[in-house]
């Protein structure tokens, strides 16, 4: 089951609360997570308050594999949380040119057969 580390809104008008929770990927916005991770308070007016999650847990989830959205993932990396970095497109076609090559020289084989 993909999980995705992601914020679902809570509150109500004017007054904007989201829950950090670890979410299958194909739950809604406010569907029920799998687990509730922390919080995010942007009318917060103390920084440190604004954002709470829970490092270990967080921890746990990537170590299994969870993907993160861009928002969380600043959020983490303001808070300390070191999440690993999904690669490149550049990197990707990089990493997947050998395998481009070998299809195109296949295919020019063929038509001089």
């Amino acid at each position: 089951m993909p999980v995705a580390i992601r914020l679902s809104h809570k509150g109500r008008t004017n007054r904007p609360f989201f829950r950090v929770g670890a979410y299958d990927v194909r739950t809604r916005r406010d569907g029920p997570p799998i687990e509730y991770l922390g919080w995010y308070d942007p009318k917060s007016q103390d920084k440190e308050k604004q954002f709470l999650v829970k490092t270990e847990r967080v921890q746990h989830w990537l170590s299994q594999g969870a993907k993160v959205s861009d928002t969380v993932r600043s959020f983490l990396t303001r808070a300390g949380i070191k999440v690993p970095t999904r690669p490149t497109t550049r990197v990707r076609l990089a990493k997947d040119a050998p395998r481009r090559e070998r299809a195109v020289a296949r295919r020019a084989s063929a038509k001089k057969a």
